[in-house]
């Protein structure tokens, strides 16, 4: 998984210039990315080539993990079937950025939504068995392959994690201790998470409906 935080960025925010610690440093950096994935239900490092697997149980609409809003390498599949994204599937922007979407949507929500197209009286659209088809309550019935993650992380993120970084290694420099003292001098509380990471998990923490990876 890489990274949303880098050994120098973690660095420069811990105001050290040497090289002792860098393993350490480097360890703390992963280790409070995968943290922020796994408290907010979300990803936020960019990876391509990437399967998920969701159940939709039979609804029209479900929360996934982030996705780009555009991705031309992207192919969905719903209980085999190749979808077309603007046509039969619609990924919706996230409010919290609208680069990514979380929110897959499989057919639209309008009563007589059949009627918009033209070959719905033929396809026997209005027909329950129709509705049947398109929905499902299999397991794993939804794929989606392409690209994972935030384009850019988000500022609030990345600065959440900085801080988590932070924590996680004056912790480790502290042992037993539930204090230790920064370079400056100032006392740092390690019994508890940093707020601003608390705040940003409260933020953005979603419940998907991922299956499997």
């Amino acid at each position: 998984m890489s990274t949303l935080v880098t050994l120098d960025e973690v660095k420069t925010y811990l105001g050290k210039t040497g090289t002792d610690d860098d393993l350490l440093i480097a360890s703390v950096a992963s280790n409070a990315s995968a943290m922020a994935e796994r408290d907010t239900g979300r990803i936020f490092a960019v990876a391509s080539n990437v399967t998920l697997l969701y159940s939709t149980d039979g609804q029209r609409a479900i929360t996934i993990h982030d996705h780009p809003y555009n991705d031309t390498t992207r192919v969905i599949r719903f209980n085999g079937a190749v979808l077309t994204e603007g046509t039969n599937v619609w990924f919706l922007q996230d409010r919290r950025n609208p680069s990514v979407a979380v929110v897959v949507q499989l057919a639209p929500f309008t009563p007589e939504w059949f009627v918009h197209n033209f070959n719905w009286f033929d396809a026997n659209m209005d027909s329950p068995r129709y509705l049947a088809r398109i929905t499902s309550g299999m397991p794993n019935d939804l794929e989606i392959a392409g690209t994972v993650g935030h384009p850019v992380t988000p500022p609030d993120v990345k600065q959440a994690v900085l801080e988590l970084a932070s924590w996680l290694y004056w912790r480790a420099k502290g042992g037993a201790s539930s204090m230790d003292v920064t370079l400056t001098g100032t006392e740092v509380d390690v019994s508890l998470l940093p707020m601003a990471y608390q705040v940003m998990v409260r933020n953005w923490k979603v419940l998907t409906a991922v299956a499997g990876v």
